[in-house]
């Protein structure tokens, strides 16, 4: 049976190469979580193609019961050119897109995840510290999920940890002054407590 085409927007976490004609990419939607999309080409023109971490809206025409959908009509919603100027920018905003990949079919609320990696792949490609914005994400997308990460995770904490940590998660990335080398201690932490203590993929 052919399933209808519908119109959405959502968050390119994925795009592949350019193969004989049509590229494939993953589309993350508030609405209707990572759907896995392929697009014909006229030519093998890149700009056909949706960029890495751009927001789309789509008319999509699935097909094999909906586990592919083609792309058809696209426009961009907007582009984040300055994530691809820098690596560490590259590096921190394809994680969390990997994480909320290997995560959506689970997540409670797609929503909730679309806010969280919007936000985040905003502060990198405005130049935001690259850690504080990839631990803040991580860090508020596991407790959205509904897991003890402030009562558990931070139990043995020092008090200036407490007190720094607070003051990331409650103030704009971009005026994050925390020393490098401390938030990534704590998003290494914060992963091993993920992995023993969650459901969560990383």
């Amino acid at each position: 049976m052919t399933l209808p085409s519908f119109s959405t927007e959502g968050l390119v976490v994925a795009r592949g190469d350019l193969i004989e004609k049509h590229c494939d990419l993953s589309l993350f939607s508030s609405q209707r979580g990572l759907l896995k999309c392929r697009r014909r080409l006229a030519s093998n023109k890149s700009s056909m193609v949706p960029d890495l971490f751009s927001d789309i809206e789509a008319l999509l025409n699935p097909i094999g019961g909906g586990k592919l959908c083609f792309v058809g009509e696209w426009r961009l919603l907007k582009s984040r050119p300055g994530i691809g100027l820098d690596y560490r920018r590259l590096q921190a905003a394809g994680a969390l897109a990997r994480m909320v990949s290997l995560n959506a079919r689970w997540l409670a609320t797609f929503d909730e995840a679309s806010i969280l990696l919007g936000k985040a792949l905003d502060a990198l490609d405005e130049g935001a510290p690259c850690e504080a914005a990839r631990f803040k994400a991580i860090f508020l997308l596991v407790r959205s999920e509904g897991y003890p990460v402030e009562e558990d995770w931070r139990m043995n904490w020092s008090e200036k940890d407490r007190r720094a940590l607070l003051s990331l998660l409650l103030n704009p990335i971009k005026s994050c002054e925390l020393p490098t080398n401390d938030i990534e201690r704590w998003r290494r932490d914060l992963e091993k407590w993920i992995v023993a203590e969650t459901d969560f993929v990383l």
